[in-house]
């Protein structure tokens, strides 16, 4: 395979491509990475918040909403959402941002029969200004979770 600027791109020359643009915050362009580990596994991040001159960029990682443990039972669909919903926004709010500042949401969902219930709900986690959104049904999810979602937020410098 042929590879292009795009795949030889290293964590170094970002580095260095970022110094020389006087990017960085301190000598270290990853100074600008804020991960948020996951609570469920060390090999993932619950989210990653990109700081930039122009703001922050915020991006959560897939979150479902069965019982954690799954072992807890299950709850009924509009359960789910709504607390797959408060997981985005509790991720948010770890990195100084609130649901107002989602600009896009991708939607995965194992049924689209009960669409309108999770529109409802999404209706009411935004009020005005909702993001750009996707939904598309899956054969499966993690966990057996009927829907996930994951979220990707600005937050303008002050």
């Amino acid at each position: 395979m042929k590879q292009t600027n795009a795949t030889m791109c290293r964590p170094a020359k970002v580095r260095a491509a970022w110094r020389s643009n006087n990017n960085t915050v301190g000598s270290n362009a990853m100074d600008l990475l804020k991960h948020l580990p996951s609570p469920i596994a060390p090999t993932f991040s619950e989210a990653l918040r990109i700081d930039t001159r122009a703001g922050s960029w915020i991006f959560i990682s897939g979150q479902v909403g069965v019982p954690l443990p799954p072992d807890k039972g299950s709850v009924a669909f509009e359960q789910e959402v709504r607390t797959t919903f408060e997981r985005i926004r509790d991720s948010l709010g770890k990195l100084g941002a609130g649901m107002n500042h989602v600009v896009s949401i991708k939607t995965y969902l194992t049924d689209l029969g009960p669409y309108a219930v999770f529109s409802r709900i999404r209706g009411e986690f935004f009020p005005k200004d909702p993001p750009t959104s996707t939904a598309v049904q899956v054969a499966g999810l993690l966990l057996n979770a009927k829907i996930e979602i994951d979220a990707v937020a600005f937050l303008p410098a002050a």
